[in-house]
């Protein structure tokens, strides 16, 4: 392993971190759609960042041998880019929708400054960790976070709009657009939640020689994408929308929260080894 790429790439996701913190603080100056420079120092420091953040992956990819899904700064990186890839997707397709970059890098920054502070060393592939299967279950994982990501930084701008009376077109706080948002992305969290799980039973397999076996992790994957579903079906048959969709969100996406992130520390399990080293 060389380690000179190992030093590199630690400074190149430090590096991406900043230019998210600086991203973060000229979306949240931007809204209300007032301040050019603000608005303008967003987009290029989260343009920035994401080509920053990629190299950084790349050198830790180069460096260890394997993608970035093994340890936990690892996942914290790949979870954090693909956030940010989505969010500067959206924005370059839909800029009166670039509110959400208010909510969505400062989850990026936070993620990669987790990632950063628990440490970016070696991480060494479990046999296990092997197959097509598990590239595409890993991936479509990062999608749904992302997905998820955007669908709850719209539900966020809905209930600050409506708590502080900016609920306006106009202002970043259009509420029509903003839900339309939820939806539409909450809807992408669901398929993309539901093939990663699809695609890690397959993965477990033929790794661990059963489909499922009610892991604590795979448990509240399950329970998280039941409840995605939920969501939708309230939207869809019962008109659901605005405020108390925004809520409903919140819970999902606390969920899976809970489901990437918190049942490996506090668990014991198969999936232990992918977040806590």
């Amino acid at each position: 392993m060389n380690q000179q790429l190992i030093q590199a790439a630690a400074l190149l996701h430090l590096a991406a971190a900043v230019l998210y913190a600086a991203a973060s603080a000229g979306a949240v100056f931007a809204l209300g759609g007032t301040r050019a420079g603000a608005d303008r120092v967003s987009r290029l420091a989260g343009a920035a960042g994401l080509a920053v953040h990629a190299a950084g992956i790349a050198a830790l990819w180069a460096a260890v041998g394997h993608g970035p899904f093994v340890s936990r700064f690892e996942n914290l990186s790949s979870y954090a880019f693909a956030t940010s890839a989505l969010t500067l997707a959206l924005v370059w397709r839909r800029p009166d929708l670039a509110a959400v970059r208010a909510v969505s890098y400062p989850v990026s920054f936070l993620l990669l400054g987790l990632g950063l502070y628990s440490g970016a060393g070696v991480s060494v592939l479990p046999p296990t960790f092997t197959g097509v299967w598990l590239v595409l279950h890993v991936c479509f994982y990062f999608l749904a976070f992302g997905t998820a990501v955007v669908s709850v930084g719209a539900s966020v701008l809905i209930l600050v709009g409506k708590a502080s009376g900016r609920s306006a077109a106009g202002e970043g706080f259009d509420p029509e657009k903003l839900d339309g948002l939820a939806y539409r992305y909450g809807g992408l969290a669901f398929a993309f939640w539901g093939i990663g799980m699809l695609t890690g039973a397959i993965w477990a397999n033929n790794a661990w020689g059963r489909y499922w076996g009610w892991d604590p992790v795979e448990s509240w994957s399950l329970l998280t994408w039941l409840v995605f579903g939920i969501y939708l079906h309230l939207r869809r048959f019962y008109a659901w929308k605005g405020v108390r969709a925004a809520w409903l969100m919140v819970v999902c996406f606390t969920l899976a929260i809970i489901s990437l992130f918190g049942t490996s520390l506090v668990t014991q399990s198969i999936h232990s080894v992918y977040f806590r080293s």
